[in-house]
């Protein structure tokens, strides 16, 4: 059963909340729990703090060797201490796994130095060890297809940051402070890009119900099946009719006639709209598809598909073939304003290029890919069968 549209040309409205996101920009359900555990500390903090004030010798004892911290070791204290804690919850959060063992390995590993810390042992060693395993092994974990998501990229901040007060060398010299602000610029660097890699590979499914999609997609929640029979009749239905409406447009002198933006055509995923049939009420009109797809090949510009849009945010596309026609939408885009232009994606720190803002989320869109023998003629096309494609044409 489709739970996200309802049958034939009839829509409904969509909340925003209702779909499902890359978890690059959100917090995964198995991960609240370190959420939790972050403010339990802050909870058993003031109870410690209480307990002091009541006089209580091992409360005393914490409270004065944290008091004798200068303030950036009470800092990087509090951020060992909550690194711990949100790992301790990532253990609750989860099934017993290799993954549940490391998570609290790194909680008591953490831990541990926060104490030699407080307590007034050598810590530096092995803090910055601690730390770098920590923050290397999130990076492997992310790159073999662990998702990460903000949960995860905030823990690794706050871990880069107290590495970066770890590595301040005791005695000043020009060598070891550039060797340090060197090494933490690259660890920045190198947990930025895991983060990217790690949310593609896990969204590597593209545009399928029932998958984490990448970073920028959003999905409407479903489970993927076989269509029934009526459903694979209607996706064929639309498939041909539209192949067959577009089949002109293999020219973009003739796009362009019928008002398409076809200048300018580069790369191979290059849309061309037509502004007069958005927000026309026409919906999957195959004489009227909003935008047309060409990529550019050997020889010229080749028409590889269409992309039909909704003409409102939140409004649900009509499934008229069931999983086939999965409709998606779009969040976190980087729009620049001068010139207006889409600019990437939100970095999984939460910025956009410099003079481009955030667009929370789009209407809902759906692309039908014209070329014959595509693997597949809705959703996602492989780059790989792409280029296959267009050399194999250029060839004939």
């Amino acid at each position: 059963m489709i739970l996200f549209h309802s049958e034939g040309l009839v829509d409904r409205s969509i909340a925003v909340d209702e779909y499902i996101g890359s978890p690059l920009y959100y917090v995964i359900p198995e991960h609240e729990a370190g959420v939790v555990t972050a403010v339990l500390l802050v909870v058993g903090a003031w109870w410690l703090r209480r307990g002091a004030r009541g006089g209580k010798p091992k409360a005393v004892a914490t409270i004065d060797a944290y008091r004798s911290l200068s303030p950036l070791h009470r800092l990087l204290a509090w951020m060992l201490l909550l690194s711990s804690a949100i790992h301790a919850g990532l253990v609750l959060g989860h099934e017993l796994s290799v993954y549940t063992a490391l998570y609290g390995t790194g909680a008591a590993a953490l831990f541990l130095v926060a104490r030699r810390l407080m307590n007034g042992r050598p810590w530096r060693r092995w803090t910055r060890l601690v730390l770098l395993g920590s923050i290397i092994g999130y990076a492997v974990s992310s790159v073999a297809g662990s998702a990460p998501d903000q949960l995860g990229i905030t823990t690794k901040l706050i871990e880069l940051t107290a590495l970066t007060i770890a590595f301040m060398p005791s005695q000043p010299g020009r060598f070891r402070q550039l060797a340090a602000t060197t090494g933490a610029i690259a660890l920045v660097v190198l947990t930025g890009l895991a983060g990217w890699i790690g949310a593609f590979v896990a969204g590597a499914g593209g545009h399928h119900l029932g998958e984490s999609p990448p970073p920028g997609v959003l999905l409407p929640p479903g489970e993927d099946r076989e269509p029934t029979a009526a459903e694979q009749a209607s996706a064929d239905t639309l498939y041909a009719a539209t192949v067959a409406a577009v089949a002109k447009y293999q020219d973009p002198a003739v796009a362009a006639i019928d008002g398409y933006d076809v200048d300018g055509i580069v790369g191979r995923d290059f849309h061309a709209q037509n502004a007069a049939y958005k927000n026309d009420g026409h919906i999957f009109d195959p004489q009227r598809p909003e935008n047309l797809i060409y990529a550019v090949g050997p020889t010229g510009p080749v028409l590889i598909g269409v992309m039909y849009e909704m003409d409102d945010v939140g409004v649900a596309g009509p499934a008229v073939g069931g999983p086939l026609t999965v409709w998606h939408a779009h969040d976190h885009v980087c729009f620049g304003l001068t010139p207006p232009a889409l600019t990437g994606l939100t970095s999984p720190f939460g910025y956009c290029p410099a003079g481009s803002i955030t667009i929370p989320i789009t209407n809902e869109m759906i692309h039908l890919w014209t070329l014959p023998g595509v693997p597949e003629q809705f959703g996602d096309l492989e780059d790989g069968w792409l280029s296959g494609y267009l050399e194999a044409l250029a060839k004939s």
